[in-house]
């Protein structure tokens, strides 16, 4: 169907295709609603690991690994520690081989150990066992200090409060000492702690303060004298050494304090002092936790309430309640996401405040307003069941505010598109008029949503689902947007056009409203009117304005790359409320600064062999997490392959990475088996001492066998290392070791420690002959890698994603403008604007988060748009000037409408601040920096770059000629268009004019044609025109995505 039939469909049948899609549209409602589960935000960080990359599928498999394997007997479905017919006859010499009873008479007659000296004990006690420290109290005496605190130790399941102190915690005073004890009493004394509190509240909170008391031997903080706290913190800076230096072990538990390998100072060997070190207070910033009993969850949100008030009056004083830890982030997250609705609902209010006084029409306001429902809906509903994405994650509602946006700034467009086509004096009747509107908006429209919609989509690169999945929706969004846009909108204006004309508008000439509206509308044409008339700043010191801006962007690269660099996240703690707020304050300030926190173990790797590491779980299901695939396992009793395993055992252990500081057993399956073999007598076995290594095949198998049931049966976990058996066959290998790295969020040197281990296993699975066989072992640390695989992704990710769309941008460009020095000046001036943007971003503290790369990955789709529209407008200015006099031109047509774009999505971005959710208070800031720095690029440096570089003429123009049914219009077919270009602005289509028959307002033209509709835009009505909305269509049109909330028309004259 051609736009002309399309347009008399719209012009005749307005209000069935209004009845078509709204039965769609709730059709797709009833869908959503009745079928399609809702969102679930319970969890706002599901979605956040990566999936398919080596590190998360070496993990899955390793997990399925563990999920399959049972410790006892089990099922035989299930991978087992030993054969199954092993254990049932352990211990008994039972065999019907041939070669395994002639070997075993042959080194019994050969042995010369005496029968008498067997000994048939076997080593039992592999592994440690975790102690319970949760266990009761009762049946034991109760330690001083258990009855003093009613607790052994400070437990992270407590709710936590961390106070910050004006000064050094060693050299605190008695002043602040009994402030601080006085806080802890009015939280302890809370009508809202008692009821979620243990031990009947009777118990002593682990605070600094009671410790100090139970130091000093007195009953209560309040009890403290001025030199019970003197000579208490003095003891506390003498015994840090101490902590600093000794093992953890040496006071964990207590009791090993004078052993040789500890050795502390009688003063100090007290187990309460080093817990004040390792969970109370901070060794390098004044700040102390405490410990209340009181389990985190949802119950104590009534105390966290209250607290927070506490918060805000303490602020000032040497005490300072800082931050809390509940529990309850996600839960606040939750709450967060409906109370910041008024944020959006406050922007939404005023945009719809902005269309209001733009179009005069409650009725073109309301079906607005609607189109964006619509488009939410369809969209969820296609994310649903075309897509079959169930998992919708929370940054899915930030496509809300985008959607918004776009709405606004494509009505803007064809509204303004209507009124100027609707008064032009060649079309009177209402099908050419909507023709004509149609032709010019769906293009302009089509180009600046198909930028934003390819930056989107361009995002789907990466493997974190919960980015994929904003980005597949958002880009949905944008797309069904503007297939509404082109089907509802149209038929609204219609309608509004025959029936609702005379009786819809609101802003009577006399009434107050009106009034206040033209007011608005007067002192905004006065304001760009002002900026109009000064292009003679961009063109007498356009020398100037080159260097600067080049200079501007330089230092952003150098912020981005250089310091402080956009860098990976330095924390696993995702940041999901405001920066002030109790929870962040607590995981960004105090979790670095307390060693209970901050303390990571090191890392332990294992390497397996058998099982495939490939990830089978639903890409998009994020609660699927794969099965177990086993694969081709060598066989273990060949003495080939005794032999590797023996040689890799021995090359781990030469490595860097491997912990050599401590006696490590129990992780090599061929060294422990010989080593169990080496202590065994020869009088009535066959695994004994007199084996040989590399063993004999029937011998190592039984052996192994004999081996596995008798010692892999207590003191182990099923992550334990050794050999897995299924149906009674070795299945699967795990060898595993301590390495020396501790678990860091630092990018670089666990980026260096997973490089080293790969560089490791691919060195001594390569040239061999097991290669093939082995099928690629993997290696995995647990989880201990997972953060930096979300690092690596992000950084991965984010730089293709950008290059992705500026080559997209580069194509949308050169395919508007189809001149290659116009390219070449917008895209130099994209990317140094994006520069600016984001070295600012990281002069503000960005890091390369989740969240902040979703948002970033915008940064070129929401840059390009005024560019392009400087480019278009140049493009089409009369080609008889010079560079000068085009650069100026272009800016006095689309000067105003960047203007007043620019404020339009500055102050919606300036809404979203004061949100409680970081995500919109990011959204928020980014939008607000990105949409000033492309103005001041668009409006300063990209003209001053075109009076140097611009293309003169028709020099490097290419044009793009279609092939109509009776070939090349006439100059007559172009002249009619030139008259019309006269009624509305040529800038409203980017694209170049191309032959039809349908098309009037788009053929290909002479150049004397397209002289003559170039040099009648240099016709522009007096602003005074502006004052009557009904007459401003015969001046420029605002073809910007963000058009302006008036219309600017300005004379030669300032």
């Amino acid at each position: 169907m051609g736009r002309s039939r399309y347009a008399e469909l719209l012009t005749h049948y307005p209000v069935p295709i209004l009845a078509v899609i709204l039965v769609v549209v709730c059709s797709c409602t009833l869908l959503s609603v009745l079928v399609a589960k809702p969102p679930d935000f319970s969890d706002p960080l599901q979605g956040f690991i990566p999936r398919y990359t080596d590190i998360h599928s070496s993990y899955r498999a390793w997990h399925s690994l563990v999920e399959n394997t049972a410790i006892s007997s089990g099922s035989r479905d299930l991978l087992t520690f030993y054969p199954l017919e092993e254990k049932a006859t352990a211990g008994t010499w039972n065999t019907t081989t041939s070669t395994v009873n002639e070997l075993y008479q042959r080194l019994r007659r050969s042995s010369s150990v005496d029968a008498s000296n067997e000994s048939d004990s076997e080593i039992t006690s592999y592994g440690t066992t975790t102690p319970d420290f949760y266990a009761p109290f009762t049946g034991r005496v109760l330690s001083p200090k258990e009855q003093f605190f009613c607790d052994s130790k400070p437990r992270g399941g407590y709710a936590q409060l961390a106070f910050s102190i004006s000064e050094d915690i060693y050299k605190m005073n008695f002043d602040t000492f009994t402030q601080l004890c006085q806080l802890q009493a009015d939280v302890e004394s809370s009508e809202y702690y008692k009821p979620v509190c243990q031990f009947d509240c009777m118990c002593r909170s682990f605070s600094l303060v009671n410790y100090v008391a139970y130091l000093s031997n007195r009953s209560s903080c309040f009890d403290v004298t001025q030199p019970d706290l003197t000579s208490t913190l003095q003891l506390l800076q003498y015994c840090y050494t101490f902590y600093e230096t000794i093992p953890f072990d040496c006071w964990y538990g207590g009791g090993m304090f004078h052993s040789r390998r500890c050795n502390v100072s009688d003063r100090c060997a007290n187990e309460a002092i080093f817990e004040l070190y390792h969970y109370i207070i901070s060794t390098d910033k004044p700040i102390t936790l405490t410990f209340i009993h009181m389990a985190q969850g949802k119950p104590t949100y009534s105390l966290y309430t209250e607290l927070r008030n506490v918060i805000s009056k303490s602020r000032n004083k040497n005490v300072h309640l800082m931050a809390l830890n509940f529990g309850l982030k996600e839960h606040e997250f939750e709450l967060s996401l409906t109370s910041d609705i008024c944020w959006i609902s406050l922007a939404l209010v005023v945009v719809v405040l902005i269309i209001w006084i733009y179009t005069e029409s409650v009725f073109i306001t309301f079906m607005t307003c609607t189109s964006m429902a619509f488009t939410v809906i369809l969209s969820y509903t296609l994310y649903q069941f075309v897509f079959h994405i169930e998992y919708f994650p929370f940054l899915n509602l930030l496509a809300t505010i985008v959607v918004i946006g776009i709405g606004a700034d494509d009505l803007f467009i064809y509204w303004k598109t209507w009124i100027s086509i609707k008064h032009s004096r060649n079309a009177s009747i209402l099908e050419r008029i909507v023709t004509y509107t149609f032709e010019h908006a769906s293009t302009a429209m089509f180009v600046t949503s198909a930028s934003t919609a390819t930056a989107f989509f361009a995002c789907t690169y990466t493997d974190i689902v919960s980015m994929r999945c904003f980005c597949i929706y958002a880009g949905t969004c944008v797309l069904v947007h503007y297939v509404i846009v082109i089907t509802w909108l149209p038929a609204c204006v219609v309608i509004y056009e025959k029936y609702a004309l005379r009786g819809c508008h609101v802003f009577g000439k006399e009434s107050k409203v009106g009034k206040l509206f033209r007011s608005i509308h007067s002192q905004l044409t006065r304001l760009s009117r002002f900026l109009l008339n000064r292009q003679s700043i961009i063109s007498t010191i356009s020398y100037a304005w080159l260097p600067l801006f080049l200079v501007i962007s330089v230092g952003g690269a150098i912020a981005l790359f250089g310091w402080p660099r956009l860098s990976p996240p330095s924390s696993d703690t995702f940041q999901m409320l405001s920066f002030r707020h109790p929870f962040e304050v607590f995981d960004r300030e105090v979790r670095k600064h307390v060693n209970f926190l901050s303390s990571y173990a090191s890392l332990p790797i294992a390497f397996v062999f058998g099982v495939s590491k490939a990830f089978n779980g639903g890409y998009f299901d994020i609660k699927s997490h794969g099965s177990l695939v086993l694969q081709p396992l060598p066989d273990l009793s060949l003495p080939e392959t005794q032999l590797w395993f023996s040689n890799f055992c021995w090359e781990l252990r030469q490595q860097d990475f491997f912990d050599d500081s401590i006696i490590q057993s129990h992780g090599c399956f061929v060294e422990e088996l010989r080593t169990w073999i080496m202590v065994r007598s020869c009088a009535s076995d066959l695994c004994c001492q007199d084996l040989v290594f590399p063993y004999n095949q029937s011998v190592f198998s039984y052996c192994l066998d004999k081996y596995t049931a008798a010692t892999m049966t207590h003191g182990h976990t099923v992550a334990s290392p050794g050999v897995r058996y299924k149906n009674n066959k070795p299945a699967a290998v795990i060898i595993s070791f301590q390495s020396n790295v501790k678990a860091d969020y630092n990018y670089d040197m666990m980026e260096n420690f997973h490089k080293n281990v790969s560089t490791f296993l691919q060195k001594v699975t390569a040239n061999t002959e097991m290669n093939k066989e082995l099928y690629k072992p993997f290696f995995t640390a647990s989880g201990g890698l997972l953060f930096y695989d979300v690092q690596s992704t992000l950084l991965r990710s984010l730089p293709l994603s950008l290059a992705v769309v500026l080559l997209a941008s580069s194509i949308i460009v050169f395919v508007t403008t189809l001149n290659i020095l116009l390219t070449v000046a917008a895209l130099l001036t994209i990317s140094c604007s994006l520069l600016t943007t984001l070295g600012i971003l990281s002069l503000l503290g960005w890091e390369l988060n989740i969240l902040e790369s979703v948002i970033m990955s915008l940064a070129v789709g929401l840059s390009m748009d005024f560019p392009l529209h400087v480019a278009v407008a140049y493009r089409i200015s009369p080609l008889t000037q010079d560079r000068k006099q085009r650069v100026m031109t272009s800016l006095r047509h689309v000067g105003g409408c960047l203007t007043a774009a620019m404020l339009t999505t500055l102050v919606a971005g300036i809404c979203m601040l004061p949100a409680q959710v970081v995500a919109y208070v990011k959204l928020g800031t980014f939008l607000t920096l990105v949409i000033i720095s492309s103005w001041l690029y668009s409006m300063f440096f990209m003209p001053s770059l075109l009076i140097h570089i611009g293309p003169v003429g028709s020099f490097l123009q290419l044009r793009f000629k279609c092939c109509g049914r009776k070939g090349r219009r006439s100059t007559k077919d172009a002249a009619d268009k030139a008259t019309y270009s006269d009624e509305i602005s040529s800038e409203l289509t980017p694209s170049l004019p191309m032959t039809t028959s349908r098309s009037p307002l788009a053929p290909v033209i002479e150049e004397s044609a397209e002289e003559l509709e170039l040099s009648k835009l240099e016709q522009i009505t007096p602003a005074s025109a502006l004052l009557e909305p009904r007459n401003m269509a015969r001046s420029e049109m605002s073809y910007s995505r963000l058009s302006p909330i008036v219309e600017t028309y300005e004379s030669d004259e300032p």
